[in-house]
């Protein structure tokens, strides 16, 4: 009965542990047009959540795939169709930083965003 138990709850455990929340802040610019690279709009209260359960990355009603998991990175990506944009980022799991790419069909509209993220739990041991 004590090892049924003790193995109920390291199975609790490793599913806890293999989700995430980042809380994040930061800038947005667009880069297809001259000179917008320049400007910045503030991000602020940002979440998001990674979780090695599902595989995914989410944030802003978006849920992508995790494409890539290093001991330094969780890189995640997804395709959208009928002028959706195309959403790619990174997750440095050393530095919290976060850099997320939007790229759409008018290249005038193409973002870039770069966060700085803290987590609500220990994230280099995640996944």
């Amino acid at each position: 009965m004590f090892l049924l138990l003790a193995s109920m709850q390291s199975v609790g455990a490793q599913q806890q542990s293999s989700k995430i929340t980042l809380r994040c802040t930061g800038t947005s610019r667009l880069v297809g047009k001259p000179g917008a690279e320049l400007e910045f709009t503030p991000l602020s209260n940002l979440s998001i959540i990674v979780s090695g359960v599902d595989q995914t990355v989410s944030f802003q009603d978006k849920i992508l795939p995790i494409a890539k998991i290093t001991p330094l990175l969780v890189g995640f990506s997804s395709q959208y169709a009928n002028g959706k944009p195309t959403i790619s980022g990174r997750i440095d799991r050393l530095t919290k930083s976060v850099e997320i790419d939007w790229t759409y069909e008018n290249v005038g509209e193409n973002t870039h965003w770069e966060l700085k993220c803290r987590p609500e739990g220990p994230f280099r041991d995640w996944g």
